[in-house]
């Protein structure tokens, strides 16, 4: 991308920037406004404790990976982050730089940052349309684990910022990030809850009710609140689930994969343990590309090798996309809700 062309994408994506919109962004950003409706206060807590190590004054040389599947809330739990050094009226807006690695609703025709375009964000912000200011900045690279060889520019440093990173592909490599980061790294996980924790954190509500409820709906923060306020998961959240989950798959996939097809073939041929030789028939490929495309799955959140779906929420997306699937049987998604 030409540096004038990722000026433009770069404007758009910090408001704040501008005098005007300082005090009024908040309200047209979709991931705080979405919270704003339909809020999960664990989560919300969850989030902050995450990342409660960046403060209002960005510290050269720090920097902290948020990883987690996709729909957990990273982008949320890193506005919050934002709206909180914000509200510091000392703060310099302009040392704030929000760079959307994936494109989002606002420019849903352009292609994912390449790692040409993060590193001169990281270290040259200035040449690609930046403002000037005073001191470290505080830079957050949203969604960068969609950009190629994202793991090599996070790990050559930010110099005179510190640096903030959400990933929804993670995988082993990202515990070796902080010993290559040549300043301090700290790698945070979000993930959906699961039932103990909803169970402990609500004790008089009814446990067989909460088991009930966590099967139809699952843990990821966005559906529990719609679930207890529209009784149902919208429709909304089910398709930016899935196409989220979709474009993490696809990155490394063999074949054009449709991941209602893979969830569905999951449902009718795995026991506690995923076998790729039972699902292979089912999905027309062999043994190791469904090897390959589960360890994928894994790195992306979707999979736990040892308890399969990681989400009740998970089963239930084939009938939540099209109506006329049948859906998993409960006794099916409770085998395994731990």
């Amino acid at each position: 991308m030409r540096p004038s062309e990722l000026a433009q994408v770069l404007r758009a994506a910090n408001p704040w920037w501008s005098r005007h919109q300082r005090a009024t962004w908040v309200t047209q950003d979709p991931e705080l406004e979405q919270r704003e409706r339909h809020e999960w206060v664990p989560a919300t807590r969850t989030g902050r404790t995450a990342l409660a190590e960046i403060t209002a004054t960005p510290r050269s040389g720090a920097a902290t990976v948020l990883v987690g599947p996709r729909g957990v809330g990273k982008t949320t739990a890193a506005k919050d982050v934002v709206l909180r050094v914000l509200s510091d009226q000392t703060v310099d807006p302009r040392a704030i730089l929000w760079v959307p690695v994936e494109p989002g609703p606002e420019q849903p025709e352009r292609d994912p940052l390449e790692p040409s375009d993060l590193d001169n964000a990281l270290r040259r912000p200035t040449r690609v349309g930046a403002p000037a200011c005073d001191g470290p900045r505080l830079v957050v690279l949203d969604e960068a684990s969609v950009s190629e060889d994202w793991i090599d520019i996070v790990a050559g440093g930010a110099p005179h910022a510190q640096l903030l990173v959400t990933a929804s592909v993670a995988g082993a490599v990202v515990e070796d990030l902080p010993s290559r980061y040549p300043g301090q790294m700290s790698v945070r996980y979000l993930r959906p809850s699961t039932l103990a924790e909803l169970l402990t954190a609500k004790p008089g509500a009814d446990p067989e009710a909460t088991r009930t409820s966590f099967i139809r709906h699952g843990g990821y923060p966005r559906a529990l609140a719609e679930f207890r306020d529209l009784g149902r998961v919208s429709h909304e959240f089910v398709e930016l689930l899935e196409e989220g989950l979709l474009k993490d798959i696809g990155v490394f996939a063999l074949h054009p994969v449709q991941l209602d097809e893979v969830i569905t073939a999951m449902c009718a041929t795995a026991g506690r343990f995923i076998e790729p030789g039972l699902l292979a028939p089912a999905l027309g490929m062999s043994t190791g590309e469904v090897a390959y495309l589960l360890a994928r799955m894994a790195d992306a959140g979707v999979i736990d090798p040892r308890r399969g779906l990681v989400d009740p929420l998970l089963h239930q997306l084939p009938a939540l996309h099209d109506p006329t699937a049948q859906p998993p049987s409960e006794r099916h998604v409770a085998a395994f809700t731990f």
